[in-house]
């Protein structure tokens, strides 16, 4: 009863909260579209941030496949929804932090919680670790220091930081600001719903055991990205990420005028986590080199790569005007979201893992009094 409930509510009320994109029709999918729909279902749930890329199975697939390898397989479940919720903070993704902290919740992680209010400013190892992944946005913030946690963790815990730079950027344009679209309306009874929410829906996803590695599609001819190298050691992170560069890529391809692409892979690859300046005369200037027909595509894949909070209405009227349909403006926003997080993904692979004497793994599955987390 409840789990039909569950579906119930992400099926048809949770897709309300998607904007300027069809909502998904989960009930009449098919081909690669239902599998991961069903692999949704039985390990996560089937969320916006994931299905609002279904206008593309292919690349709902692979950010599918990212997500999974990185934040719900394996072990260290709380830790990478701390990381989830600290990247999203920074970001300015309210959505994304809404979602993740009820998953924190759910988990019943009070350390893991304090360390997010605690903002980096104590020396509790849990607090320090929320603030390095605040602040992997900034290439700055990598000038020195180790990473805080060991080798074998590296993997699964960038590959979450690298996830959730890009599933902030695609959430911050096409959905809302709640993940409860119509109770979270009404505060009190939005408050309430939230924490039921949490308690039970939350409490049991975040508890769910997936086997790494399950993949729904073939392994791809490309070799790993030079940023992603850091995921080597872990076959199943690495898959997740190897898949999800070729769809995006594959989708560019597609849809993203070659001149486009040139342009923002320019001012991307230079880009090194600063806000670009207020209003959009950067955004102007940057843009005024290409035709005028190519500049509303190009201006989209950068803002969803540098300032996705500043997508709005008029941008996506632009683009439309000039021709983008549904699939191109997904497909668009997804290439510029993956090309801020494939280049934040380069800096914080440079950051050397701490070595502990003992061999265990950073928190060692317990908060900093010794509990079981």
């Amino acid at each position: 009863m409840l789990r039909s409930i569950e579906q119930f509510i992400f099926r048809n009320l949770t897709p309300l909260s998607i904007r300027w994109l069809p909502a998904p029709e989960i009930a009449r999918a098919s081909g690669l579209a239902a599998e991961v729909y069903r692999q949704l279902d039985r390990e996560f749930m089937s969320v916006p941030p994931i299905t609002l890329h279904h206008l593309n199975p292919r690349l709902m697939a692979g950010v599918w496949s990212a997500c999974r390898e990185s934040l719900v397989a394996g072990p260290d479940r709380a830790m990478k929804e701390l990381i989830a919720v600290a990247v999203s903070q920074a970001n300015r993704c309210p959505y994304c932090v809404q979602a993740h902290t009820s998953m924190l919740l759910g988990a019943d992680d009070r350390p893991a919680l304090d360390a997010l209010e605690a903002g980096g400013r104590t020396n509790d190892a849990l607090a320090n670790f929320a603030a390095w992944a605040s602040a992997t946005g900034r290439k700055a913030s990598f000038s020195a220091g180790r990473l805080p946690f060991t080798k074998r963790q590296a993997p699964a815990f960038m590959a979450t930081v690298v996830l959730f730079h890009y599933i902030n950027r695609m959430v911050n344009i096409f959905l809302d600001e709640t993940m409860m679209p119509v109770v979270g309306k009404v505060p009190v009874v939005g408050d309430q719903a939230f924490r039921i929410f949490s308690r039970v829906t939350s409490g049991r996803i975040v508890r769910i055991s997936a086997e790494p590695g399950v993949f729904l599609t073939e392994s791809p001819a490309m070799k790993l990205p030079e940023a992603f190298g850091w995921a080597a050691d872990d076959p199943a992170v690495a898959g997740g990420l190897l898949r999800f560069a070729d769809v995006v890529r594959t989708a560019a391809d597609a849809s993203v005028d070659v001149e486009v692409q040139a342009l923002v892979k320019r001012q991307v690859s230079a880009w090194e986590g600063e806000p670009p300046g207020l209003g959009k005369g950067w955004l102007d200037a940057a843009v005024s080199e290409l035709p005028e027909r190519l500049r509303p595509q190009a201006r989209l894949a950068l803002l969803s790569a540098l300032a996705s909070w500043a997508v709005d209405s008029g941008e996506i009227e632009l683009c439309r005007r000039a021709g983008l349909d549904d699939r191109a403006l997904l497909d668009t926003a997804a290439w510029g979201a993956f090309l801020a997080a494939e280049r934040i993904a380069g800096w914080v692979g440079r950051q050397p893992v701490i070595v502990r004497k003992d061999s265990k793994d950073f928190r060692d599955g317990k908060d900093e009094r010794g509990r079981r987390a």
